[in-house]
């Protein structure tokens, strides 16, 4: 499952996307003309440029702060293609656009065919190669419109990232602060062993993770050398699979144990039911 933050940081994307292919579209000779109605010079090319491509690269800063670096370079990427789509239309469509001698040479034309039957000419009917085109065109136009919003639609109605729900539990074992959630919110799951387990992730804030060594998760207090489950993984999504022993009381509690890499350790115990409520129920009612 991926992060997710509020919308407007997608809208914040997309808008530092559409601003760079705005200003490397006007460190073009033609896309320049147009929009500033002259060639830009060499020097405010080169300025267009690097401010162009400094804006994509916050862009992908703010998707990897966002979303982390798993998902953030590909919201990234997404979003770079909905914002060159945008700016293919708008270009394509710009009012300021002159006709080309071309497409005034072809406007004028159908204005006198539209016109011709008035003095009893046949107006010629559109060949098939014609229909083909448009129909190939029109196609081409609906699926550039589709795929952003459907690119849309799919991160808006992602789910959350388990680490970044509303429920995820902040706390501080020792000198270091955490995150810690349940996977899914969901009930222990069976295993073909008969013991059920709970997958909880944890993550490290980002200046203390570089000090830590390993961290364990254990319902009831930890005893030397058993310590309870290990969390493995990356610093973004480390994760355990914690297993719920026979016996268990609601009164147990969470301990999370965790070694930093100068050898200090710390516990700290954490209440059941504000970490799973799902597995607070579970423990109460097999407790029964």
């Amino acid at each position: 499952m991926m992060p997710m933050q509020p919308f407007w940081w997608d809208l914040l994307v997309l808008a530092l996307s559409l601003a760079g292919f705005v200003l490397l579209a006007l460190a073009n000779d033609r896309e320049g003309k147009l929009l500033l109605r002259r060639v830009p010079g060499r020097l405010p090319k080169v300025v267009l440029r690097v401010a162009g491509y400094g804006l994509l690269a916050v862009a992908l800063v703010v998707c990897v702060l966002g979303w982390r670096g798993n998902f953030g370079p590909f919201l990234w990427f997404g979003w770079l293609t909905v914002a060159v789509l945008v700016w293919v239309f708008a270009i394509a469509y710009w009012p300021w656009r002159a006709m080309q001698p071309e497409r005034q040479l072809r406007a004028s034309r159908s204005k006198a065919q539209a016109t011709a039957d008035v003095g009893g000419v046949a107006v010629p009917a559109p060949t098939s190669a014609a229909l083909w085109r448009r129909g190939w065109h029109a196609l081409l136009v609906l699926l550039l419109i589709a795929l952003p919003l459907g690119f849309a639609a799919a991160v808006y109605q992602a789910p959350v990232h388990p680490l970044l729900r509303t429920d995820a539990v902040k706390g501080q074992v020792g000198p270091w602060t955490f995150t810690l959630s349940e996977e899914e919110q969901e009930p222990p799951e069976d295993t073909p062993s008969g013991i059920p387990v709970k997958h909880l992730m944890l993550r490290f804030c980002d200046a203390c993770d570089a000090d830590i060594r390993a961290a364990w998760l254990k319902l009831r207090p930890p005893r030397p050398p058993a310590l309870g489950e290990r969390f493995v993984g990356n610093r973004w999504e480390r994760e355990a699979t914690l297993p719920i022993p026979a016996g268990i009381r609601p009164e147990d509690q969470l301990w999370l144990t965790v070694v930093g890499k100068e050898g200090q350790t710390h516990h700290v115990a954490l209440d059941v039911a504000q970490v799973s409520p799902a597995l607070a129920q579970f423990i109460l009612e097999t407790s029964r």
